[in-house]
């Protein structure tokens, strides 16, 4: 197994430092009077929508730009695992470990395609039975609706 630094993890939230600090300030007033003015408008129209949009405008907090980016990522597995492919063969030393590991990786990959498998065959089954459940529901509507025309027709006679 492989294990991931927890030095490569960034922090969530990066504060904006790209702009300058009189763009910062403009910004943030800017976003005080919208905001102030939501709350007024929201207010205005009906007590629970200004209560809502203050909270939502309070809990958010100030406007920062450009300091609310996508979270970071941490590193597949999938992406690690080629920058070093030696790991697998590499000895450790110890033959009877090193027999140990091939068949437990080899079993593990052989359990993995199973269960791959298992899952598109259990996917392909609820499939089936949604799908029978929707023809055998509509086959009804139709038996219904026919036998519904059926009594008109004879009322009708």
């Amino acid at each position: 197994m492989t294990s991931i630094p927890m030095s490569a993890k960034k922090p969530a939230h990066i504060p904006a430092q790209n702009l300058p600090l009189p763009v910062q300030i403009i910004s943030t007033v800017l976003f005080g009077a919208f905001g102030i003015l939501a709350v007024i408008f929201a207010f205005n129209y009906s007590l629970f929508g200004g209560i809502v949009v203050a909270a939502i405008i309070g809990w958010r907090g100030g406007f920062a730009p450009g300091a609310w980016g996508p979270p970071p990522q941490m590193p597949q597995l999938d992406n690690i695992m080629p920058l070093a492919p030696e790991a697998q063969q590499r000895s450790s030393g110890n033959a009877s470990f090193d027999a140990y590991r091939s068949e437990t990786l080899r079993r593990l990959e052989e359990e993995q395609e199973n269960f791959e498998n298992f899952l598109g065959r259990l996917r392909a089954a609820k499939d089936k039975s949604e799908f029978d459940d929707f023809l055998d529901r509509r086959a009804a509507r139709v038996r219904r609706a026919t036998a519904d025309t059926d009594v008109i027709d004879d009322a009708t006679d």
